[in-house]
């Protein structure tokens, strides 16, 4: 079931069906970019059903929801997840006494940390998966946006699923889904999150984090490192982190029942 949202397509992940509607909470989760978040979190939402509904975000230009060629900014993002929550809370798809976590991968990880900063009060938790506060270089991701406008989000397809997964994971299944995914967005679009990516960096603003926050990490990730998993949990007010040492970048794809385990627990 996709619901209405002006900005991103919101899927839900898990049927309303499978919950005590009056004690449920929500789980808002957002994936990296070039990926789509069916797919990706679908198994690992199947995990959670016992407390959450299950709730994702595609990023513009990805998956359901509609390209966006105009400049963003991770700030935006940030405040379209935040009106999403407060519109659900007016339908009544979240409960007035339910508890709502957001679950960020990547770049949707610096979308999290944005909410957990100017957003906190619409949130009870929230959650950074293989992210950091600035990943990579402006110049790198200039140049990434450049050859994408020239070239498309296809040419960027075997490098960045070289990234996604470790050397252990098995299932071409589901990385040929993912890989289908990053084929298919809307190169404008993702050309605009390289360049938000570039200009976005929350280092300096995580000491003002007082909402709780969980970091985990994919052991084999070259991109977002344990260390920085670790930064953010040990520099905001109140976090905790983990590792998941048998993974790499997208850990809802390779860990699916790990991740979810671990979501359950820490964001209590």
């Amino acid at each position: 079931m996709t619901l209405a949202n002006p900005h991103i397509a919101v899927i839900r992940l898990t049927e309303s069906g499978s919950f005590d509607p009056e004690v449920r909470d929500t789980l808002i989760v957002g994936p990296g970019m070039g990926t789509s978040v069916n797919g990706l979190f679908t198994e690992m939402a199947q995990y959670l059903t016992h407390r959450f509904q299950v709730i994702g975000i595609d990023l513009p230009g990805h998956g359901q929801s509609p390209a966006r060629h105009e400049a963003i900014s991770i700030a935006e993002l940030a405040d379209a997840v935040s009106e999403l929550v407060r519109n659900l809370r007016h339908t009544g798809t979240i409960r007035g006494e339910s508890k709502v976590y957001f679950a960020g991968l990547s770049i949707s990880g610096q979308i999290a940390l944005e909410l957990a900063i100017e957003h906190a009060d619409v949130f009870d938790g929230i959650a950074v998966m293989a992210s950091a506060p600035k990943i990579g270089t402006a110049e790198d991701w200039a140049e990434r946006a450049q050859v994408t406008r020239t070239s498309g989000t296809q040419s960027m397809v075997e490098s960045s699923a070289s990234l996604w997964v470790s050397d252990t994971f098995q299932d071409d299944t589901k990385l040929e889904v993912q890989k289908q995914a990053l084929k298919s967005a809307d190169d404008q679009s993702y050309a605009a999150l390289c360049e938000a990516l570039g200009n976005y960096d929350a280092g300096a603003r995580l000491h003002e984090i007082s909402l709780p926050l969980f970091t985990v990490a994919g052991g084999q990730d070259q991109m977002c490192t344990v260390a920085d998993a670790e930064h953010i949990a040990s520099t905001v007010h109140e976090g905790t982190t983990a590792v998941i040492e048998n993974a790499a970048h997208l850990l809802p794809l390779e860990q699916p029942q790990q991740l979810a385990a671990l979501l359950d627990k820490n964001l209590a």
